[in-house]
């Protein structure tokens, strides 16, 4: 595992050294939408306004599907005790060998998965089978969620990758399940009528 590591660490390097001043904000801006408040205005609040049925159908599903997503992956990253980026490289970056950017805050909670990418690729799948249409672009804006991790210096590419898988998973069980239970309420409906 030291290979993965260590790709994952010059991954890391290269990708959060290319960030500039001038793109800073946009990606301060750009990870708010993985934070779950956003999430919910964003996804629910359209929903609300134009698809009220889809809202009412799987708006505890999508809900439920995200959060325990998200209580897994805090339980992984209690677990895998990995070390933010920051703290990782600061031997490193105190002898002159590395660089690490951060121009946000850093949380001082664990690495391993990015949460935030989590819930923005549980958001995203959801939305994407309710919507196909949709698709390209709610998996756009996760993929920039899921870079400006790595940009702002808080995740390695690896908690970014886990995350979304996290959040791709629970929402793909998520929407599977309301399927089965809302396919066995009609038809328990239709025998019984």
């Amino acid at each position: 595992m030291d290979w993965l590591t260590h790709v994952d660490e010059r991954a890391f390097l290269a990708l959060n050294g290319i960030g500039r001043p001038a793109l800073d904000w946009f990606f301060l801006a750009v990870t708010w939408l993985g934070h779950g408040v956003t999430l919910a205005v964003v996804v629910l609040g359209p929903m609300a306004l134009f698809d009220r049925a889809k809202l009412r159908h799987h708006a505890l599903a999508m809900v439920l599907a995200v959060s325990l997503g998200s209580l897994v992956g805090e339980g992984i990253k209690w677990a895998a005790d990995r070390d933010r980026p920051p703290l990782h490289f600061a031997a490193a970056v105190a002898r002159g060998e590395a660089q690490v950017r951060t121009p946000g805050s850093v949380p001082l909670d664990h690495s391993l998965p990015s949460g935030h990418t989590q819930a923005a690729f549980g958001a995203a799948t959801y939305v994407s089978l309710l919507y196909p249409r949709w698709s390209p672009a709610a998996f756009a804006g996760a993929l920039l969620v899921a870079f400006s991790r790595v940009y702002l210096g808080v995740h390695f590419p690896l908690d970014v990758l886990t995350g979304a898988l996290l959040g791709t998973l629970f929402s793909l069980a998520g929407f599977s399940v309301r399927e089965r239970l809302r396919s066995r309420h009609r038809s328990s409906r239709s025998t019984a009528g």
